[in-house]
């Protein structure tokens, strides 16, 4: 049998079970972006919201202080994916297209 040890399993919920079936603590992190990139990310927040919904990841874009949070859910079962979800905001922040920065939460991508 032919093993591939590089290989990268994707998350599956039914197979990968958490012990408990959830996270135990509520996780988030937060990034600051810039003033002009306010109106992109204000244009793009729904697109943002529903692939992070997807993982079971809540976001938050606050406007008043120049910040974007997520932060983990009961229903979050990926441990890994709110460190995923950390890195797509740093993208957002530093300009990196919506298109290209959703890219971070597949499982190809690091």
């Amino acid at each position: 049998q032919d093993i591939n040890h590089w290989e990268i399993d994707r998350w599956d919920e039914e197979k990968d079970q958490l012990p408990g079936g959830h996270l135990l603590e509520e996780s988030s992190f937060a990034t600051l972006f810039p003033k002009y990139r306010e109106a992109y990310l204000r244009q793009v927040w729904p697109i943002v919201t529903q692939a992070l919904d997807k993982v079971k990841i809540s976001c938050e874009l606050n406007l008043v202080e120049g910040s974007m949070t997520v932060r983990t859910t009961r229903k979050t079962a990926d441990p890994y994916i709110i460190l995923k979800a950390r890195d797509l905001l740093k993208l957002l922040a530093r300009s990196i297209p919506v298109a290209q920065a959703l890219k971070i939460l597949d499982d190809e991508y690091h």
